[in-house]
């Protein structure tokens, strides 16, 4: 029972950490709007730290069971697929979200970082290295560096030109995904 309480007290304050960013919410703000008592939350966290490590957690948790799902053979249309997934989660985001895991969750934060690492490094860089193997992608492509360039960070690319508050998600596929894998496409592919 415990641990279900706990399961839902981190999905109820992850929605409210994307919106206003971890510092701003006290643990008397979360006891207030999710009906609990503080004694409640500390039986269930140590601190504000592990509560914010536990939605970190629990946010990439979410997300990877969400593309597990993506059951596509071409590589391409999967990396497409689940990069549509990552806008998505994005889009829910604020900024401050990121802002003040950086500035006062140091453990949340290398956390974040780390799943970033995992999905570029378990996912997204297999799938670029198998489209390359079966001849979609230029072989003198550095899949790392195109990487690093083009998908690293993606969240910060639309968020320093408000990009949800002028477009929808499919124009961020488009312009951040599919334009960009299909400059390094060999010439004569003409769909993934």
């Amino acid at each position: 029972m415990e641990e279900t309480k706990k399961k839902e007290l981190v999905q109820l304050t992850l929605e409210y950490f994307l919106k206003y960013g971890s510092k701003n919410i006290t643990m008397d703000d979360i006891a207030s709007e999710f009906g609990v008592s503080k004694k409640t939350i500390y039986t269930l966290f140590k601190n504000k730290d592990e509560l914010v490590q536990d939605c970190i957690s629990f946010l990439w948790d979410d997300f990877m069971h969400d593309i597990e799902g993506i059951q596509l053979v071409n590589p391409l249309d999967k990396l497409i697929k689940i990069y549509e997934k990552v806008i998505e989660k994005i889009s829910y985001m604020k900024p401050v979200f990121i802002f003040t895991l950086n500035k006062y969750h140091k453990a949340a934060s290398d956390g974040y970082e780390l799943h970033k690492q995992l999905f570029r490094d378990q996912v997204i860089l297999p799938l670029l290295k198998q489209a390359q193997t079966e001849g979609k992608i230029r072989e003198n492509i550095d899949l790392q560096l195109f990487y690093d360039v083009n998908f690293n960070d993606i969240n910060e690319k639309l968020w320093q030109v408000n990009f949800f508050e002028k477009y929808d998600s499919k124009i961020a596929v488009e312009y951040l995904i599919i334009q960009r894998l299909q400059g390094i496409l060999k010439t004569n592919i003409t769909s993934f």
